[in-house]
């Protein structure tokens, strides 16, 4: 008799969880916590631990390179101390109608939810308080950020128990998670960002005005950024259910055009507000974005 497999099974990685054991989700500025973790504290008297990586330079104490990360990225990196304190980390999710649009190896959400299963399981590894947020035209979801056992599964949980439907208003929805946020720490937003741009990104400013890290992980999938190149196509707004025939092969290159603009105008808008923003589609490899992006964060601290 075939065993059945368990609810969450598609969310847990082991591989890519390994690969990211060495690695932690660093904070560029003050945060406030109750626990000593990895990085840098508004307070006195924390114990003097391990805060971030930077890249070796020669004289280095040989003692403090990561040969772990050696192994993997054949690039050296030291290991670097300071006074530390644990921060808050919140985890939202799009999870839209739009969000099951997939034309990759995977629909954005499940991409999306299999990046928040790795970073809070890297997270709470690190005794980092972990919640996650379920965004729709509100907040249709969460759980609140803690450092327990169970805390991992309860995230996974809430997870695979949510189907993607209806319309966005993400801004609405980032206003009711600022009322839930009590403590500074990082805001880490996974979308599409199919909202009105003004409105998402004067609640993305209010989270940084209130002592929040901001982070936007902007997911497409790869039809959203590249039309076929022939065929006619039937185009459905999966949050309105609006639909409009055309062929892709003549729309092909102007639609591509302007998505392009679109992303580099939230790239620059994110990073003019003090928003750290990353471009994502559901063919990049998941290991490779979030292994690349940690370092990046690690060597800029």
């Amino acid at each position: 008799m075939a065993v059945a497999e368990q609810p969450t099974k598609w969310l847990e990685d082991p591989d890519l969880f390994m690969s990211m054991e060495d690695l932690e989700l660093v904070a560029y500025g003050v945060v406030e916590g109750a626990l000593h973790g990895l990085h840098r504290s508004p307070y006195i008297g924390f114990s003097v631990e391990f805060d971030a990586h930077r890249e070796y330079q020669f004289g280095d104490d040989l003692r403090y390179v990561n040969w772990n990360l050696w192994g993997r990225t054949d690039r050296l990196y030291i290991k670097q101390f300071k006074a530390d304190t644990n921060l808050n980390l919140y985890l939202l999710l799009d999870t839209s109608g739009s969000m099951l649009t997939d034309h990759g190896p995977t629909a954005k959400w499940r991409y999306g939810a299999r990046a928040i299963a790795a970073l809070s399981f890297l997270s709470l590894r690190t005794r980092d308080a972990t919640g996650l947020f379920l965004l729709q035209d509100h907040v249709r979801g969460h759980v609140p950020p803690r450092v327990r056992p169970g805390q991992f599964h309860e995230i996974l949980a809430a997870l695979t128990e949510t189907e993607p439907t209806g319309s966005t208003d993400i801004a609405r929805a980032l206003e009711e998670t600022l009322e839930l946020c009590r403590r500074r720490g990082i805001v880490l937003l996974v979308s599409d960002l199919f909202d009105n741009e003004d409105d998402i990104l004067r609640s993305l400013s209010a989270l940084r005005y209130y002592g929040h890290e901001v982070i936007v992980l902007h997911l497409l999938d790869p039809w959203e950024h590249t039309l076929p190149t022939r065929g006619q196509y039937e185009f459905r707004d999966l949050e309105t259910g609006e639909t409009v025939r055309a062929h892709a092969g003549s729309l092909r290159e102007s639609y591509g055009q302007v998505v392009q603009d679109w992303r580099e105008g939230l790239r620059k808008r994110c990073e003019d507000a003090g928003i750290d923003w990353l471009a994502c589609d559901t063919d990049t490899p998941l290991r490779e974005l979030l292994i690349d992006y940690l370092l990046k964060r690690a060597t800029l601290h």
